[in-house]
């Protein structure tokens, strides 16, 4: 966990350093020939967000050992509350696999669908105002279920075919302005579900080989792309 100790770190540390701040904008000196200014710090209410993903199985080595990331696909909506600051919703789908290269024979899929809520901070960066790190810390709902699961024993079925439950993400964005109000960027999340992954409640076993139970929570760090395009600018 320590990856969560990371985030939760460097976000206070952030939301710190945005609370005390006294300068609005990077203090500038008469430009010489051939020099810019920086760009004015430019806030908006609003700011629908889509990022696309790929999760990767970590924390649980049977979950590893059983599934790989297909997709996800993440859109929501901030509201600015000050100067960077920000609340939002947010919702996401994704699918992980059982490949041939997990379990040889085996074909079967876990999709799920989150919907929660967030708060975090959108900083500018650099010295000519045109990057922005956002972080964010979002606690939702979740829906999981399984297809494809099956059982050499037909008196014996998987114990469950889904689960619903809640979860955190923490989510860190580096995003490069195209315009004062639109920007692509890279994404990394870490999702922390409240249930446990247990191969053998899936009769996993009876097609592969698993060391210990390791019945801990279901965890994925995704990263991939994303934007977003800002309305209702501020003053």
């Amino acid at each position: 966990m320590n990856i969560l100790r990371f985030y939760f770190l460097a976000f206070s540390l952030i939301f710190s350093a945005r609370i005390f701040s006294q300068e609005e904008q990077l203090p500038i000196s008469t430009p010489s020939s051939g020099e810019t200014t920086p760009a004015k710090k430019q806030y908006y209410l609003l700011s629908p967000r889509i990022s696309v993903t790929v999760p990767h199985p970590m924390g649980n080595k049977s979950f590893k050992k059983s599934f790989v990331g297909i997709y996800e696909i993440s859109g929501g909506l901030n509201f600015m509350i000050y100067k960077g600051l920000f609340v939002g919703i947010s919702a996401k789908n994704g699918l992980l696999k059982i490949t041939e290269n997990k379990i040889a024979d085996y074909n079967a899929s876990m999709s799920f669908n989150n919907i929660g809520v967030k708060f975090g901070g959108d900083f500018y960066i650099g010295e000519k105002n045109n990057s922005i790190f956002s972080m964010s810390l979002l606690y939702g709902k979740n829906w999981t279920k399984y297809s494809g699961i099956k059982s050499k024993d037909p008196n014996n079925p998987p114990k469950i075919n889904g689960f619903n439950t809640f979860y955190f993400e923490p989510e860190m964005n580096i995003f490069f302005l195209i315009e004062s109000n639109f920007a692509i960027g890279a994404t990394l999340s870490y999702s922390v579900f409240d249930a446990h992954f247990d191969p053998y409640d899936l009769r996993l076993n009876e097609y592969t080989q698993f060391e210990t139970k390791n019945a801990v929570s279901t965890q994925f760090l995704s990263f991939g792309f994303g934007f977003y395009y800002s309305l209702v600018k501020k003053k």
